[in-house]
């Protein structure tokens, strides 16, 4: 790749097991970070009959465990490895953009190196980041950052017209000093409570995210999200005694990184209740028998359900507390975010900066398979677009898809990929099935965009 040369090239950003929709020739950007490259847990949730449809795609997990065996994260490594390698491949980042001749560009930063290549993108770009950031504890996927969460807030000021006006030109002038969650909750303290009534939501959440700031501060131990401990970002031994909020996989391995990185570790696992996904894996029998009292393991686990864990809370002495549980550390599992992939945030300024839009499609294949989502940003009279597949594409942006078709997203998936098979469809193999099947798509030039879910997926009443 050289740089400013405008040879186009196709390109897909991000990989894992979504790297099987690469278009033939594409240039593959990854940087290897997924948990098969980064994480610290040796072996997958999931056995060989549970991802032995894999073997059609050129992985046989029979080759490297017993049937009901956990397979080996090494194993997956290699596999996806000699997938990436098997075109053009690039271990670095890479960010979308409209250049100064209105080109689409992509700025590829190889992993090392000082400086970045911009090179010419031909067709739709192919984007496959991964699992979105975990949510703040009291929040949601839709209200996933302070940011989000006060514009919400302004929009429903400005819908009430003049009544409001004051009131929103106060939050805009502190969200331009940078004012923080605790600073938007102050001001909130002087409005008058009746404008404020349409917008608990988004308040709630700015209460969330200002609890878990001053947590921070004020803890006397580690307040995390369960990816910094399953992906080793920080280590099982920094506190001993720990509450892991979530009642998804995540939270399991969660409490795996934590047991298998600290014999001295004790864990409550705190949900409102357990997804049946997550109870029907490999991981959670192994993890019951092995450190429950009630599974005859050593007691150092234990579940508690019956309520959703809320806004993170100290005790007086600066201990977490939740599920009337106290612990010296905290690690959130509790969901992801529906924000927009980091590698095109550019293009989207570049389109609402230009008084443009941005919009959102959903594909499928003839079969009426989900196979990801499309965005559109139009802006000076031009369209760009990148296609969105695997795990990301099934956490709809909340600022281009209403809830609504988020919702719809989210039961098609829970029907598509039955939890009682203990996989989600962002787990390894369904990953990889929409992704063979996307590339299988574009060839056969069968791909379908529709504005809603088909009919066929949506529940009867």
């Amino acid at each position: 790749m050289s740089d400013g040369n405008h040879q186009a090239v196709q390109i897909m950003i991000g990989g894992g097991p979504a790297v099987l929709a690469r278009p033939a020739g594409a240039v593959l950007v990854d940087d290897c970070g997924s948990v098969f490259h980064r994480g610290v847990l040796p072996d997958l949730g999931h056995t060989p009959d549970q991802l032995r449809h894999l073997s059609a795609y050129g992985f046989d997990p029979y080759a490297y465990a017993a049937p009901t065996e956990r397979v080996p994260t090494m194993a997956v490594r290699m596999w996806l490895d000699q997938l990436a390698a098997s075109g053009p491949v690039v271990n670095g980042t890479a960010e979308l953009a409209v250049d100064q001749e209105r080109r689409l560009v992509a700025a590829v930063h190889p992993a090392g190196a000082a400086d970045r290549v911009i090179v010419d993108v031909e067709g739709i770009p192919t984007l496959a980041p991964g699992l979105p950031a975990q949510l703040v504890p009291g929040t949601g996927p839709a209200l996933h950052s302070f940011d989000w969460a006060a514009g919400v807030l302004l929009a429903d000021l400005v819908r009430q017209g003049p009544v409001a006006s004051g009131a929103a030109r106060a939050l805009v002038g502190l969200l331009n000093q940078r004012g923080g969650p605790a600073d938007v909750l102050a001001l909130l303290d002087r409005m008058n409570p009746a404008l404020l009534t349409a917008s608990t939501a988004p308040i709630e959440a700015i209460r969330a995210f200002a609890a878990f700031l001053w947590v921070t501060e004020h803890a006397a131990g580690p307040l995390c999200f369960g990816d910094a401990l399953v992906y080793g970002r920080i280590a099982a031994t920094t506190a001993d005694r720990w509450i892991v909020a979530g009642g998804g996989d995540h939270a399991l391995a969660t409490a795996e990184a934590l047991l298998n990185g600290n014999p001295a570790a004790r864990v409550t696992v705190v949900a409102a209740a357990f997804e049946t996904a997550a109870l029907s894996t490999a991981r959670y029998f192994g993890l019951w028998s092995r450190h429950t009292a009630d599974g005859g393991g050593d007691g150092r686990l234990e579940f508690r359900t019956g309520a959703e864990p809320g806004p993170v809370t100290l005790t007086g002495t600066g201990r977490f507390t939740e599920g009337g549980v106290e612990a010296d550390g905290y690690a959130a599992s509790i969901g992801r975010a529906r924000r927009l992939p980091l590698a095109v945030g550019k293009l989207a300024s570049w389109a609402r900066e230009a008084h443009g839009q941005v919009t959102g499609t959903l594909l499928f294949d003839t079969d009426l398979l989900y196979l990801g989502y499309r965005l559109h940003f139009v802006a000076e009279g031009l369209l760009r677009q990148v296609d969105v597949t695997g795990a990301a594409s099934w956490f709809l942006p909340a600022d281009v898809f209403p809830e609504e078709q988020a919702r719809r997203v989210e039961l098609m998936g829970q029907r598509a990929v039955p939890p009682e098979s203990g996989c989600t469809p962002t787990d390894l193999a369904p990953v990889a099935q929409q992704g063979a099947r996307l590339a299988a798509a574009r060839r056969q030039g069968a791909v379908r965009e529709t504005e809603t879910v088909p009919e066929r997926w949506v529940p009867s009443v």
